[in-house]
């Protein structure tokens, strides 16, 4: 009988052991969750300090840092997070240790979280050890105990969010914005109080809506407060001018369709408001799509039924390729052959027709009363004009400022010259 030696090359090796690391290296991780954190507490001093004091109690070198910054573990799309797992694919069969203060500094993702772990290790052989929370992972009970704190992690994530939201909906229901306002707007702390005022740009948008209030389209709107330095397109001013946070009302989803009376400093009254939203929804075709104009119905909303006084719409026949208007109210049956019409409305045009000889009155008659309709436009375009080359102005005078000192100051500074290459041949 042969040995079993001899089949030794066609043994499988195990799936489900870790890759072997030969070195004994690792690699260091931290964070915090917000900048307030980042900036006004020293616990990424700490963190650091007790991973350096454990990886040496171990006799483990620590070959690279990662995080030092504020990152939220609620998903493990980090950027220093990322930075750390490409590393690792890189130096493959180099790293053995991940050391990290507490599991929660590692992922608050639950379930997700467990999987990374077990990937780490079982395809890059790297164990993942939270110096706080010290569990020996080379046994099925250490790991479980592990998956437990992760689980825990991420429960605790789900209890903070809750309890957040329910503090958020007591403030909204209170009048409070607790969320960064809306363009206009600027917090202002005082004695420990946080309050919401309008700023200069907040100032300069009021006059967008008592210029909408006078019928101004937004087009015009935007170019003018263009022209005052506030940066603004045609979308952006849709939404300003229908968001009730100017005049002093709070709608936000965790108030469940529900609007109260804010706070906040209010930038316009809610008369001129509602003024200006009641223009939009008469507008025509405000909330309904607009459809390309068909040229075999020129007249098609401009001449208006004789019964009801409603627009004509209009509509074809395909069997016979004839158009017809039609009036658009519902069960009026008012309608008329479009070429009837067009010849109809052709000979009233040549009623209507100017003799020759008159021509040359009636446009200066239609000229003058064209300036003196638009006298107001014009004076407010020379007013802009002037601001928008006083800004223009102000701008270069600070640019010189700021890129040029003062001559004197120029003569004291030490003459410098960068060192200037040779070109080779």
């Amino acid at each position: 009988m042969s040995s079993l030696n001899s089949f030794s090359k066609f043994a499988k090796p195990s799936r489900s052991s870790a890759p072997a690391v030969l070195v004994n290296n690792s690699i260091a991780y931290t964070r915090v969750s917000s900048k307030e954190q980042y900036e006004h507490n020293m616990s990424l001093s700490t963190q650091k300090a007790l991973i350096d004091r454990e990886a040496a109690n171990l006799k483990i070198p620590i070959v690279e840092y990662f995080g030092g910054t504020y990152e939220s573990a609620k998903t493990d799309g980090r950027k220093e997070f990322q930075r750390m797992l490409d590393y690792i694919a890189v130096n493959k069969g180099r790293i053995k240790y991940l050391f990290v203060y507490s599991f929660d500094r590692f992922s608050r993702t639950g379930g997700a979280a467990i999987k990374l772990k077990d990937d780490l290790l079982e395809q890059y052989g790297i164990h993942v050890i939270s110096v706080t929370q010290p569990i020996d992972t080379s046994n099925p009970n250490g790991s479980f105990q592990q998956d437990i704190h992760l689980i825990f992690s991420k429960h605790d994530n789900v209890v903070r969010r809750q309890r957040t939201i329910i503090n958020m909906r007591q403030k909204f229901e209170a009048g409070i914005w607790v969320t960064l306002p809306p363009q206009g707007y600027e917090i202002v702390r005082s004695g420990g109080e946080r309050k919401i005022r309008v700023n200069d740009i907040g100032r300069k948008i009021r006059k967008a809506f008592v210029w909408k209030a006078e019928g101004m389209k937004n087009e015009e709107i935007v170019t003018r407060l263009r022209a005052m330095g506030v940066k603004m397109y045609k979308q952006q001013l849709t939404k300003i001018l229908q968001n009730p946070f100017y005049c002093g009302i709070i709608n936000h989803s965790l108030l469940d369709g529900k609007v109260v009376e804010g706070k906040h400093e209010k930038l316009i009254s809610q008369e001129l408001f509602l003024k200006i939203n009641g223009i939009n929804e008469k507008a025509q075709g405000y909330g309904v799509p607009h459809k390309k104009e068909e040229a075999a119905l020129p007249l098609k909303n401009f001449i208006r039924c004789g019964e009801c006084g409603i627009p004509f719409t209009g509509y074809v026949v395909k069997a016979k390729n004839l158009w017809y208007y039609k009036c658009n109210r519902v069960g009026c049956r008012c309608n008329r052959s479009a070429k009837l019409m067009h010849d109809d409305f052709i000979k009233l045009l040549e009623a209507l027709s100017v003799d020759e000889n008159c021509i040359p009155y009636v446009e200066q008659a239609l000229i003058e009363a064209y300036h003196e309709s638009t006298a107001g436009n014009r004076e407010q375009e020379k007013i802009l004009h002037r601001t928008s080359e006083r800004s223009g102005q102000e701008d270069r005078c600070h640019r010189r400022e700021v890129l040029r000192p003062e001559r004197n100051d120029q003569r004291n500074l030490p003459k410098t010259r960068l060192p200037i290459r040779k070109r080779k041949g």
